[in-house]
C-alpha cells in the first residue's frame, strides 16, 4: 500500500510562539488554553486552534487518526523574514533546528522544508548551505513566499536561490505571504484567504515562469499551495497573455509557451478539495503533476477530509496513488 506524503501543511515550534507573544510585529495573542491569533500588521493572518499545530506529539495523533503517514513540514506565516535581518538569522536557525529535531523524534513520519531569512539573501544562503550540510537527512525542501514583504519573487538577489534549489535538487514551497492586494482585499472587505493568497501565489509562479526563471534551470521543481491557484485554469489565458503582451511587459521571447513550463516543473497540490476543481487541475496537469496538500494548521485547510477527497476522484487506482505519495516520494527523494 503506498504511502500517504503530505506536502502543504505547517508546524509553529513552541519557542516561536513564545517569542512572537512578546514581539510587536508580527505578534501573537493567546485566545485559550490551546488557541493564538497571530498579527501582521494588526491585521488576523493566522489562526492557531489545536495544540497538534504545535505539538509534534499531539499532531502524530491527529495525522494516525487521519490516515496521513508522513509530512513534509514548514513553517508557515507570520516568518521571520519580517524580522530584523539579524533577528531573522537567530530564528530561521531556531526553526529549522526544531523542525530538525521533530524528525529525529520521529525517524520516517516528517521531513521539513528549510526556512530562510530573505530579508538578507547573504544570510539566508548561509543558512541554507548549513542545513544542506548538516540537516540533509530531514531537510527535503525550501519554505518560499510569493513576495517578500513586497519584494516581487523575481526580484535579482533571489537568483541565487534558484540556482541553489536546482542544484542541490530541493523543491520549492510556494506559499502565500500578506498579499500584494492586501489593501485592495480590506477595501472590498473579502478576506484574504479567498482570492489574495491563492492571486498572490499564482502571480509569484507565473511571474518565475515569464521571467525566463524556469527556463534557466530547467531542474527546478515548485510546489505551488492551493491547487495551483489560478494557473492550472488559465493556462491558455497565460499563453496567449506571453505572446500578445510580454513584450510590452519587458519579457524577452522564450522557446516554450509559458503553459509548457508550468506542466513541467510545477506541481500544484491538493489542498481545495472540491472534487470539480480538483478534477479539472488533473486533467490539465495529468497524475504526475499533483501532489498531496491538507494546509493543516489553517482555518481553510482539511488534514482530516484530505485523503478522502483523491479517493473521491474519478480515476484510476494507479493516478490515486501517484497524488497520494508517489509523486511527492519522488521529487523529494523519500524512500
Amino acid at each position: 500500500m503506498v504511502k500517504s506524503i503530505d506536502v502543504h501543511n505547517h508546524l509553529y515550534p513552541v519557542e516561536w510562539l513564545e517569542y512572537l507573544q512578546k514581539n510587536a510585529n508580527p505578534r501573537l495573542v493567546k485566545t485559550g488554553p490551546t488557541s493564538y491569533l497571530a498579527y501582521v500588521n494588526d491585521v488576523i493572518c493566522a489562526h492557531i486552534d489545536r495544540p497538534g499545530h504545535y505539538d509534534p506529539a499531539a499532531r502524530v495523533e491527529d495525522l494516525d487518526k487521519a490516515g496521513l503517514d508522513i509530512q513534509v513540514l514548514s513553517q508557515t506565516i507570520p516568518s521571520v523574514e519580517l524580522l530584523s535581518p539579524e533577528e531573522g538569522e537567530v530564528w530561521a536557525k531556531r526553526v529549522n533546528d526544531s523542525m530538525a529535531e521533530t524528525c529525529r523524534k520521529y525517524p520516517g513520519r516528517f521531513y521539513f522544508y528549510i526556512t530562510l531569512p530573505y530579508q538578507d539573501m547573504d544570510r539566508a544562503m548561509k543558512e541554507l548551505e548549513r542545513c544542506k550540510k548538516e540537516m540533509g537527512d530531514y531537510a527535503r525542501g525550501i519554505m518560499f513566499f510569493s513576495n517578500i514583504n513586497g519584494k516581487p519573487v523575481a526580484s535579482p538577489e533571489f537568483m541565487q536561490l534558484y540556482a541553489a534549489a536546482e542544484e542541490y535538487q530541493l523543491p520549492i514551497l510556494v506559499h502565500p505571504a500578506s498579499p500584494l492586494t492586501d489593501e485592495v482585499m480590506k477595501k472590498v472587505k473579502l478576506p484574504v484567504q479567498l482570492f489574495g493568497y491563492t492571486l498572490d501565489t499564482t502571480m509569484a509562479v507565473v511571474t518565475l515562469i515569464f521571467s525566463g526563471v524556469l527556463e534557466k534551470h530547467p531542474n527546478l521543481k515548485l510546489i505551488h499551495c492551493h491547487l495551483g491557484g489560478m494557473a492550472p485554469y488559465m493556462l491558455r489565458r497565460m499563453d496567449d497573455s506571453f505572446k500578445g503582451y510580454g513584450k510590452e511587459w519587458g519579457y524577452e521571447g522564450l522557446p516554450k509557451k509559458p503553459s509548457e513550463y508550468y506542466k513541467a516543473q510545477v506541481y500544484p497540490d491538493t489542498c481545495n478539495f472540491n472534487k470539480a476543481a480538483v478534477t479539472c487541475c488533473y486533467q490539465e496537469m495529468g497524475a504526475d503533476h499533483i501532489v498531496l496538500g491538507t494546509d493543516y494548521a489553517h482555518r481553510v485547510g482539511d488534514p482530516e477530509g484530505a485523503i478522502g477527497s483523491v479517493n473521491a476522484l474519478d480515476i484510476s487506482a494507479e493516478d490515486k496513488d501517484a497524488i497520494l505519495g508517489l509523486n511527492a516520494a519522488k521529487i523529494f527523494n523519500i524512500k
